[in-house]
């Protein structure tokens, strides 16, 4: 016979059973198991690469699924990089995938050695890894397979630098003919400026002259998601755009643009403001330039300037001033819209 206690007992077991029961359900859980591996080509492999092949097949790079413990999509990145430098600065070859195979051509390959200083025709040891991620790298769930070393003889060449491109309302929102930023270092972080006409101007970057792989933000984090919502800018101007596809994050910063240095009318203490010219696309300014060094900065501060390290004709971040060898009145033309951008000083 049961007692009002034992009754009472006995309905809290039946309800804490119940509720037990509720919630013994769980969602899968994230593990990071086996890293892909790489089944060809086989290390030590040898490639020499002719000058005119550079659309052809290098060789198709393939390997086995990596494992989180969870049937979920994996993105996979072919990485490169110099034997021995441990990966400390890798280019990606080719665009993400969520298949175990990719091919790359023989101009990316030689790209990226002439552009890491290699000399046409010396074989050189590179190695090639591949990296899976689940969701956004930030958040750890990566794995990276053991590398394999390749033999590689590039040619001699002029550096045809990787881009992304930067399709949106400022050009009809047509990759093909999209603004392109570039990655000087093939490590797969791109720079260069865009110029939006209009305030809140939307765009988004893509792989290709398509829009077969395309990133904006979702959630207006600072962080890139694949097929993600518009980016938006501000006002109208010209704007340095920074997009790092390894670790998925961007930045957009808009830029006036002077002329500063002791060959100035106003020397090291303000900068001559420059004018856009939408027909060319470039910036501009005449006046008058005695002998010395000039530099290029934005927004009247040093956060941005830049210089002609080497004197190549070539722009650099924090470069070295640029020499004026003659006193004169000279037209002066700064353009941002290229690989390592672009400046002329021509005297009239």
């Amino acid at each position: 016979m049961l007692t009002k206690n034992n009754t009472l007992f006995l309905l809290l077991v039946i309800t804490f059973c119940f509720t037990a029961c509720e919630e013994e359900t769980f969602d899968p859980v994230l593990r990071l198991g086996q890293a892909a591996a790489i089944t060809s080509p086989a290390a030590s492999a040898t490639f020499v690469i002719e000058e005119g092949t550079e659309d052809a097949e290098l060789t198709t790079f393939s390997w086995t699924a990596a494992d989180f413990g969870v049937t979920t999509e994996i993105i996979y990145s072919l990485e490169v990089d110099l034997a021995g430098a441990s990966f400390s600065t890798p280019a990606a070859l080719i665009p993400t995938t969520t298949v175990t195979s990719a091919s790359i051509t023989n101009g990316a390959l030689n790209n990226f050695l002439i552009g890491r200083g290699i000399a046409g025709g010396t074989a050189q040891d590179v190695e090639f890894r591949v990296k899976a991620v689940v969701g956004r790298e930030a958040d750890g769930n990566v794995l990276i397979s053991s590398p394999v070393s390749v033999s590689v003889t590039p040619f001699e060449s002029e550096v045809s630098y990787p881009a992304i491109y930067v399709p949106g309302a400022h050009q009809g929102w047509d990759p093909a003919s999209a603004p392109k930023i570039y990655s000087l270092e093939s490590d797969g972080t791109y720079e260069g400026f865009v110029y939006f006409p209009d305030a809140g101007n939307a765009f988004k970057f893509t792989e290709g002259p398509n829009w077969d792989i395309n990133y904006g933000d979702t959630g207006a984090d600072g962080t890139l998601d694949v097929n993600g919502d518009d980016l938006l800018a501000g006002d109208p101007g010209f704007y340095l755009l920074r997009a790092d596809l390894n670790g998925l994050t961007y930045s957009s910063q808009k830029t006036e643009w002077g002329i500063i240095g002791d060959a100035t009318p106003t020397g090291w203490d303000s900068d001559t403001d420059m004018t856009y010219d939408a027909s060319t696309n470039a910036l501009s300014i005449t006046l008058n330039l005695t002998i010395g060094v000039v530099k290029f900065r934005a927004n009247d501060g040093w956060d941005i300037n830049l210089g002609d390290t080497g004197t190549d004709g070539i722009m650099d971040f924090d470069g070295d001033d640029i020499p004026v060898a003659e006193a004169g009145n000279y037209t002066v033309t700064l353009q941002l819209d290229q690989a390592g951008f672009g400046y002329s000083l021509i005297k009239n």
